[in-house]
């Protein structure tokens, strides 16, 4: 009986939204706009900022509707360098300000 309770688990957190997807999506600037949605609008920007523009666009599982805390994980998750942390840092000043 266990087993089938630990499969049925693993069943349901498979099965569940994606981080910043779902009924409780993240918070918006001023404009409506997620951070994660704004970023990947980003198309034209520089330096750091522009570096994580281009990793989030070419990731499959990047947070689109996510919050810059749901970015970071991301990251995590795929072991960025510190660089694209500290450019999380910095967009997340951008979007709020709009």
């Amino acid at each position: 009986m266990r087993l089938r309770n630990v499969i049925t688990a693993l069943c349901l957190n498979h099965l569940g939204p994606r981080i910043g997807e779902g009924p409780d999506m993240a918070d918006t600037n001023d404009t409506g706009e997620t951070f994660g949605a704004w970023l990947l609008a980003q198309r034209d920007r520089e330096g750091w900022v522009g570096d994580l523009v281009k990793a989030a666009r070419s990731d499959r599982e990047f947070p689109r509707n996510g919050s810059p805390e749901d970015v970071r994980r991301r990251l995590r998750e795929t072991m960025a360098e510190g660089d694209m942390f500290e450019a999380v840092d910095d967009a997340e000043s951008d979007w709020a300000s709009f």
